[in-house]
C-alpha cells in the first residue's frame, strides 16, 4: 500500500510508470531539496491528491492512452479556494500552435503547465517552485477565508446581544443587514424592511442626504432623528455609521447603531439647544469639507508624483547587475593588458577605454541611487567639516567666475548619512548649478538645524529633526513643468554632452533612502535654492570600523581563496587579480560546485561568492558554508545592491562591480583582519 501524504503537504506527486522518468524526475527534485512520491498509476494519484499535495507531474502519455475523468471529477471537486496544479511533461513543444492537445488539456485540467522533454534540471525545479508557491498561495487563502467566517459568526452574535438597533452597509453605504432588535422595534419583516420607511418624513431627506455624503467621504457619521416602532409611534433615535477596512486599505462596508435617547429629548429646552448645536455642527462639517477636499486633492497630486517617481526608479534599477557584470569584465581585462609593455598610442586608447568604462560605473551607481537600491552604511557625520574639506574641490570644479561661500551653522547636529555619498549629493548640486549659471554668478553652501511638520511635495522629508545642507545658485532657475520632473532618471534641460540627467535622482535617491528628502524653491530668472534634510544622529562623530580595520597589521596574502561566480568571464578576471596579489585561487562556477570544492579542500581560507547566482544565491551559498566552516571569513561580490537581500551585512563584507584590484586587496585585508 502506498504512503499517505499529510493534508496540505507541499510534496510533488511524480505519475510516468514507463521507463525512468519517475525516479529522474524525484532524484532532482531531491537533490534541490523537495520531498516528491512516485505515483504507480492514475488510482495511486487520486489517491495521494486526496491527501494532500502541492503539484502533480504527469508525463503527457498517461493522459492520451488512458482516459482521466476520475482526474477530471477531482479537480472540478475543488473547493473555491483551491486550484491545482498540474505540471504535463510532454514529448513535443508546450505552446499550442505545436501541440494542438494542449487546449484540451486545458480545458479539462484548469491549472496546467506543461514542461517539454527533455528538461534541463534546474528549468523542472523552477518550474516546481512556481507550482509549489502558488499552492502555498492556496492554502493561505483558504485559511482567510475560515478566519473571515469565524469573524462572521463572532460578529453576528455581538450584534445580536446589543442593546442598541444594529445594521450593516456594503462599501457604497446599501444596508443589507438589521439585527434582531431593529425588527422588534419596528416591526417590519425581514424580506420587506426599509429603513426609509421607518424613518419620519420630514428628516428622511437630511438623513440620506448627511449619511451618503459621509460615504462618498469614506469617515464616520451620526444623525438624530425619529423612527416609528411597530405600535406607529415615533422615538428619537442617535444613529451612527462608521467604516471598516479590507487588508488592502479600501472601505470594505459599514457598521451602524441606533441608539433610543427618546426620554433625552422630551423637554423643549433640550430639543432647542439640540437643533441649534446641529445647524452650527452642520456650518463646521461644510467648512471641514471643502478643506478635506482640498487636502485630498494636494495628497492625489503627491501620490501620483512619488508612484512615477517609483515606477522609474525600479526600471533603471533592473539594467544594474549584468551591466556591472559587463563593466567588471571590461575594467578587468583592460587593467590587466595596462601592465605590460604597450606603444605609446595604445596605452592612450587603453586608457580612454577605462575612463568611458568607469564613466559607465559612475552611471550605474547613480541610477541604483535614485531607485534607493543600493546599500548605505549610515553613521554619524560632521556636515561643516564634509563642507570645508570640499571646499577647493568646489572652487575648482565652478571655475574661476564663479563665487563661492559657505555659511555654516555653529553647534551643527551630527547627520546620519553614508559619508561616501553626501560628498556626491554636494557635488552634483554644485555641478547642477554651474550649469545654470551662464557667466559669472555666486554658489552657496549652507548648513543648518531644522525641526520639519509634513511635507508638501513626496520628495519632502517626513515631520522630524534634520539636518539641512543646501545649495544655492543665481542661475537660471526652474518653471514649474521642469520642477515636477526634475528627480526623474535622464530627465535634463541641457544639451547633449553637457549631462547624463542623473544628478538630482541621485541626490533624490541618496537622501529618501536615508530616511530624509529633499526640497527646491526657484523661480525662472531667480535661480535656485535646493535643501537636502538628513536625520539628525544621536551618536558623536567617530572614525568609522573601517578606518580602524585599515590601521591595524597587514595579513598574509599567501592565502587560499574560493571565488564562486556564475559568470565566467567575471570570474576569470578576479582569479587574475588576486593571483597577482600573491594568493592561491579555487574556481567555482555555481553554489554546489562551491560546496562540492569546500568538502574536498582543506585549505581555504576565504569565500569570494557573487551575490545574485542561479541557484543557490551568495546568501545561501556562504549559509551552506558556515555550517561547515563556523569561522571562514565571507566577502560578497555584486553588481546590483539589494538593500533588503544585503541587510544583515556590513558594508566591509560587500564588494561592489566593477571593482579595481586596489579595491579588491583592501576588502580581503578587512576580512582576513576580522578572523
Amino acid at each position: 500500500m502506498s504512503r499517505r501524504l499529510a493534508f496540505g503537504s507541499q510534496c510533488a506527486l511524480v505519475l510516468a510508470p514507463v521507463g525512468r522518468d519517475a525516479q529522474i524526475v524525484a532524484a532532482i527534485l531531491a537533490e534541490a531539496r523537495m520531498e516528491a512520491h512516485i505515483c504507480v498509476d492514475m488510482a495511486d494519484l487520486l489517491g495521494q491528491l486526496d491527501a494532500g499535495a502541492g503539484v502533480a507531474l504527469v508525463v503527457e502519455e498517461v493522459l492520451h492512452e488512458h482516459d482521466y475523468p476520475g482526474l477530471v471529477r477531482w479537480i472540478e471537486a475543488q473547493p473555491a479556494w483551491s486550484d491545482f496544479p498540474i505540471v504535463i511533461m510532454a514529448m513535443r513543444g508546450a505552446g499550442l500552435e505545436r501541440n494542438p492537445a494542449a487546449r484540451r488539456f486545458i480545458q479539462a485540467l484548469g491549472n496546467v503547465s506543461f514542461l517539454e522533454r527533455p528538461f534541463h534540471p534546474t528549468t523542472l525545479v523552477s518550474v516546481v517552485i512556481t507550482a509549489l508557491r502558488g499552492r502555498r498561495r492556496q492554502y493561505e487563502a483558504r485559511d482567510r477565508i475560515e478566519t473571515i467566517r469565524a469573524a462572521e459568526v463572532r460578529f453576528r452574535t455581538m450584534a445580536e446581544s446589543i442593546a442598541q438597533l444594529a445594521w450593516m452597509a456594503g462599501p457604497g453605504g446599501e444596508i443589507f443587514w438589521f439585527n434582531r432588535r431593529w425588527y422588534d422595534f419596528t416591526g417590519f419583516d425581514p424580506d420587506s424592511a426599509s429603513r426609509d420607511t421607518a424613518i419620519h418624513p420630514d428628516h428622511l431627506d437630511a438623513v440620506r442626504d448627511g449619511y451618503f455624503a459621509a460615504v462618498r467621504l469614506g469617515q464616520g457619521w451620526e444623525h438624530t432623528f425619529p423612527m416609528r416602532g411597530h405600535d406607529g409611534g415615533y422615538r428619537w433615535f442617535l444613529s451612527r455609521a462608521r467604516p471598516f477596512w479590507d487588508d488592502e486599505g479600501q472601505i470594505a462596508g459599514w457598521f451602524g447603531t441606533d441608539t433610543d435617547i427618546t426620554e433625552q429629548l422630551q423637554a423643549e429646552e433640550l430639543l432647542e439647544r439640540r437643533v441649534e448645536q446641529r445647524t452650527a455642527e452642520l456650518e463646521s462639517a461644510n467648512r471641514q469639507l471643502a478643506a478635506q477636499i482640498a487636502e485630498r486633492e494636494r495628497i492625489e497630486s503627491a501620490l501620483r508624483q512619488s508612484q512615477r517617481l517609483e515606477a522609474v526608479g525600479q526600471l533603471t534599477s533592473g539594467v544594474a547587475h549584468d551591466f556591472n557584470n559587463l563593466l567588471m569584465v571590461v575594467l578587468g581585462n583592460i587593467r590587466q593588458m595596462q601592465k605590460a609593455r604597450l606603444d605609446p598610442a595604445t596605452e592612450r586608447r587603453l586608457s580612454m577605454m577605462a575612463q568611458a568604462a568607469e564613466r559607465g560605473a559612475q552611471l550605474t551607481a547613480q541610477m541604483l541611487a535614485f531607485s534607493r537600491r543600493q546599500k548605505l552604511e549610515p553613521q554619524a557625520v560632521d556636515l561643516n567639516e564634509t563642507v570645508q574639506r570640499m571646499h577647493d574641490l568646489l572652487q575648482s570644479t565652478m571655475g574661476g567666475s564663479v563665487q563661492v561661500r559657505t555659511v555654516l551653522q555653529p553647534d551643527l547636529w551630527p547627520a546620519l548619512i553614508d559619508p561616501t555619498q553626501i560628498e556626491l549629493v554636494i557635488l552634483n548640486l554644485a555641478i547642477n548649478a554651474r550649469d545654470a549659471m551662464a557667466v559669472g554668478g555666486s554658489l552657496t553652501v549652507e548648513t543648518a538645524n531644522v525641526t520639519l511638520g509634513a511635507p508638501d511635495r513626496p520628495e519632502g522629508p517626513p515631520p522630524g529633526d534634520y539636518v539641512m545642507v543646501a545649495v544655492r545658485d543665481t542661475g537660471s532657475g526652474m518653471t514649474p513643468e521642469v520642477l515636477e520632473r526634475v528627480f526623474e532618471p535622464f530627465f535634463t534641460t541641457k544639451e547633449v554632452g553637457r549631462g547624463s540627467g542623473l544628478g538630482l535622482s541621485q541626490v533624490f535617491g541618496v537622501a529618501k533612502q536615508s530616511g530624509g528628502g529633499v526640497t527646491i524653491d526657484t523661480r525662472p530668472g531667480e535661480g535656485a535654492l535646493v535643501r537636502v534634510y538628513l536625520p539628525r544622529s544621536d551618536c558623536a562623530v567617530t572614525a568609522s570600523a573601517v578606518d580602524r580595520l585599515l590601521a591595524g597589521p597587514e595579513p598574509a596574502s599567501d592565502r587560499t581563496v574560493l571565488v564562486v561566480d556564475d559568470d565566467s568571464a567575471v570570474r576569470e578576471v578576479t582569479a587574475a587579480m588576486l593571483e597577482a596579489q600573491g594568493y592561491q585561487v579555487i574556481e567555482a562556477g555555481s553554489g554546489g560546485a562551491a560546496l562540492e570544492v569546500l568538502d574536498r579542500h582543506e585549505a581555504i581560507d576565504l569565500l569570494l561568492v557573487d551575490f545574485a547566482m542561479p541557484g543557490m544565491n551568495g546568501a545561501e551559498v556562504a549559509r551552506e558554508v558556515r555550517a561547515r566552516r563556523s569561522r571562514m571569513p565571507v566577502l560578497f561580490v555584486t553588481g546590483y545592491a539589494d538593500t533588503a537581500a544585503l541587510a544583515g551585512a556590513s558594508d566591509d563584507c560587500i564588494l561592489r562591480k566593477p571593482f579595481d584590484s586596489g579595491q579588491l586587496a583592501a576588502k580581503l585585508r578587512m576580512a582576513l583582519q576580522r578572523h
